[in-house]
C-alpha cells in the first residue's frame, strides 16, 4: 500500500487512529470525517443514563453496536459501577467494537461477522424469550437489531449516547482535497454524507473505488450510483486494509 491515497471518512477519534495504522504501512491517508459524533452532555439527560445504568445487573446482555458506544459507554458504566456485575454477556457488534470493549476492561465477545444480521445469525442458538437486553447506541439508531430480538421474546431497552451529525464542509474543501485512489466509507451514513457532498463539489469522486463493510450498505452506495463498490466484510481497520491490498493485487 506504498504510498496509496486512501479517503478515511470514519468519525474522530478513529478517524485519526485509522490514519495512523495506514501511515505505518507507508499509506498516504486523506481524513475527511463524514460523521461527528456528540456526546450526552445535557445534565438532565446524563443523570437519566446513570439511573438506567444502576439497573445493569438486571440485564442478561448488553450489546455495544460501535466504537463509540464502547468508548463512551464504558465510561458512563465505570462511574456507575467500580467493578462490573456479574452474569451478564458482554457483546460488540463486529471486530473493533470488542476490541475497544476488551482494551477498556470490559469481557466482551464478538459474533464472527460485523454486523447486525451476522450478530442475530450467531445468537440463533441462544436462549432469548424473556431475557433483558440492552442495546448501547447513538441516538436514533436502526431498529432492525431490536426488531429481531423482541420478535424471539426479548426485552429489550436501549441506552442512547450519543448524537451524529454531518460535518460542515465547503466547496472550498473539496477544491483543494488531494484526489484519492480509494475512499473508505465505514456505515450507511457515512456514505449517505458523502454522496450529498460528491454531488455537489466533486462528482469525479464516484469513480473512485468506494470500500463499504457490508452488503447491505454496499447496495445503498451503488442505489447512490457509486460506480465501484467493494465490500470489506467488516469495518475495522484490518478487513479494510485486507480488502484494499486484494484489489489492489499486493
Amino acid at each position: 500500500m506504498q504510498g496509496l491515497k486512501v479517503l478515511v471518512t470514519r468519525p474522530e477519534p478513529e478517524n485519526a487512529l485509522t490514519c495512523q495504522a495506514l501511515t505505518a504501512l507507508g499509506a498516504s491517508p486523506i481524513s475527511l470525517p463524514m460523521l461527528e459524533i456528540q456526546e450526552t452532555t445535557d445534565p438532565t439527560a446524563r443523570a437519566a443514563l446513570r439511573t438506567q445504568l444502576y439497573n445493569l445487573d438486571l440485564y442478561r446482555f448488553v450489546i455495544f453496536v460501535s466504537k463509540n458506544a464502547a468508548r463512551i459507554g464504558s465510561e458512563l458504566i465505570d462511574e456507575c459501577w467500580p467493578m462490573l456485575p456479574v452474569n451478564i454477556n458482554w457483546l460488540g457488534i463486529g471486530q473493533g467494537t470488542t476490541q475497544t470493549l476488551q482494551e477498556l476492561h470490559i469481557p466482551a465477545l464478538s459474533n464472527p461477522g460485523n454486523n447486525t444480521e451476522t450478530m442475530l445469525d450467531w445468537l440463533k442458538p441462544v436462549k432469548m424469550r424473556g431475557e433483558k437486553v440492552l442495546i448501547v447506541r447513538g441516538c436514533g439508531g436502526r431498529p432492525d437489531l431490536a426488531k429481531a430480538l423482541e420478535e424471539r421474546g426479548a426485552i429489550v431497552d436501549h441506552l442512547e449516547l450519543y448524537k451524529r451529525h454531518m460535518p460542515q464542509y465547503t466547496a472550498q474543501t473539496f477544491l483543494f482535497l488531494d484526489h484519492p485512489d480509494v475512499i473508505w466509507a465505514t456505515s450507511g451514513e457515512s456514505v449517505a454524507n458523502l454522496t450529498t457532498y460528491v454531488e455537489q463539489f466533486a462528482p469525479n469522486l464516484k469513480d473512485t473505488v468506494l470500500f463499504v463493510p457490508s452488503e447491505r450498505v454496499a447496495q445503498q452506495a451503488k442505489s447512490l450510483h457509486w460506480n465501484q463498490v467493494i465490500c470489506a466484510h467488516g469495518a475495522d481497520d484490518q478487513r479494510l486494509i485486507s480488502a484494499t491490498q486484494q484489489h489492489l493485487g499486493r
